[in-house]
């Protein structure tokens, strides 16, 4: 058997405001928040089965909101030194304010 590999499956980013997720991103997201708390949007779309790994790669305490599609409802909120997964458990119309859901959220040292 061959190892998974995921191509272009990796983004890491230091955000200056909102950052949209679209269903091309790729499925590992390590984010600093850039000195500010800051909003990640979901996609909407035909979703069912796809999750994304989002870490917060904070050097302070800065917190990621993670909205549903709607852009208003959290789904989560990903503290400093924390990742979670979260994946999307029906398919979603644009504008929904459900559809994605934590999996998990892990605490720990990210470098």
């Amino acid at each position: 058997p061959r190892p998974l590999a995921f191509p272009n499956g990796w983004n890491a980013e230091t955000l200056a405001g909102t950052k949209t997720l679209t269903l091309g991103d790729s499925i590992f997201q390590a984010l600093d928040p850039g000195g500010s708390g800051r909003n990640v949007v979901l996609p909407s779309g035909f979703t069912k089965g796809r999750f994304y790994f989002i870490a917060n790669h904070a050097d302070a305490a800065e917190d990621l909101t993670v909205q549903q599609p709607d852009a208003s409802t959290t789904a989560a909120t990903i503290s400093q030194n924390e990742m979670a997964i979260l994946y999307a458990a029906d398919d979603i119309a644009a504008s929904a304010n459900s559809g994605w859901a934590i999996f998990f959220i892990s605490t720990g040292s990210i470098s």
